[in-house]
């Protein structure tokens, strides 16, 4: 376990704002700006089973992950909303376990079956049946060449390879039981890390992906820090990142983005530089929330299904601005609220050690 620094604590007491209209970055202010999001994430969560009875990434996975990173922070959450939503996600495919364990009937492919094992990452729930369906799902749908590919282009979630492939990674090696198995799940691993540690990012969501690949999978300490002065050589001027280089900064981007810098900032990885990009990231989460809580990032998806309203912000927006409100939040209450040890250090997932 890695100690907070005194630099971390030295940032977040900042005499003034850096730009002007934004609030004061002190933990009170971060506080209640967690807990603006949380509100949102959560009514979102709630409502959702009453329109859908699908599993999504953007109202279950998640809220989750802002709901537990927000607990871990030390502010209080809706413990039985989320226990709720780990046993929507689970009923949501109890009726096609046999399919799913061929490769079949999983909406969003690779990418879904990642985000669902997730969720149970963060309920912390133990490997069984339902679990061993979803790796195997995985590893019957991973390319030749060793990476896992999106079923439709929706981004920024849904455009990634190399995002997708280090879920698919990540979560096959997590949940992996039994001799037979593990040795399908050890060979599929090795051959997505010969890809991944070759890909050349172009989106945020890439770069983050492959940050994340680099510091959990195995990358050598050279590489890892590579690709974190990529990201960090990223940011624009107003603090935050964009999703792809000609857009402006939104707080998906920048709630993926921060998420991912503060969690794996352990040790060796802490810097005055990083420590600059992560303060500057968080006036910028601070300064575009909005007054109800949520943070409004515009779609840029063809849209799929028909559109209803969850009673979540921002209109025909509101799914991409939900996932942009789980990051931003998650990833203020991961960076921005100082704690006295720090469990999940260099882990970007965001879960508790066993």
């Amino acid at each position: 376990m890695v100690k907070l620094l005194p630099v971390l604590a030295f940032l977040l007491v900042l005499p003034g704002p850096v730009i002007a209209g934004e609030k004061e970055l002190t933990v009170e202010n971060v506080r209640r700006a967690v807990e603006g999001g949380l509100r949102i994430v959560q009514k979102g969560a709630r409502n959702y089973p009453e329109n859908r009875n699908c599993f999504s990434c953007h109202h279950q996975t998640l809220p989750m992950l802002a709901m537990r990173e927000a607990s871990d922070a030390g502010l209080v959450i809706d413990k039985d909303l989320f226990i709720e939503q780990g046993l929507f996600s689970r009923e949501s495919f109890e009726d096609r376990l046999d399919s799913v364990a061929k490769g079949k009937s999983v909406g969003g492919r690779s990418l879904t079956a990642a985000y669902l094992l997730w969720v149970f990452e963060l309920g912390e729930k133990a490997k069984d049946e339902f679990s061993d369906a979803f790796v195997s799902y995985i590893l019957h749908q991973q390319k030749e060449d060793g990476h896992w590919d999106v079923q439709t282009n929706r981004p920024p979630s849904e455009e990634s390879r190399i995002h997708t492939t280090f879920l698919a990674t990540y979560y096959t090696e997590y949940f992996a039981r039994g001799e037979d198995i593990a040795k399908k799940v050890e060979a599929a691993g090795n051959k997505a890390r010969s890809w991944l540690f070759a890909s050349t990012p172009h989106s945020q969501e890439d770069h983050v992906g492959r940050y994340k690949a680099l510091l959990t999978l195995g990358g050598t300490p050279a590489g890892v820090n590579d690709a974190r002065q990529a990201i960090l050589k990223g940011q624009r001027d107003d603090g935050g990142w964009s999703q792809l280089p000609g857009m402006e900064s939104d707080a998906y981007a920048t709630g993926l983005t921060l998420h991912a810098l503060a969690a794996g900032r352990a040790g060796e990885a802490r810097s005055p530089k990083l420590e600059r990009a992560i303060t500057r990231a968080l006036n910028y989460l601070l300064r575009t929330q909005e007054k109800d809580g949520s943070w409004f990032v515009k779609s840029r998806s063809k849209p799929i299904q028909k559109l209803f309203d969850n009673g979540d912000p921002h209109g025909k927006d509101q799914f991409i601005s939900m996932a942009a409100t789980g990051w931003a939040t998650a990833a203020l209450a991961r960076a921005g609220i100082p704690r006295e040890e720090d469990p999940d250090a260099a882990n970007p997932q965001g879960k508790r050690p066993d």
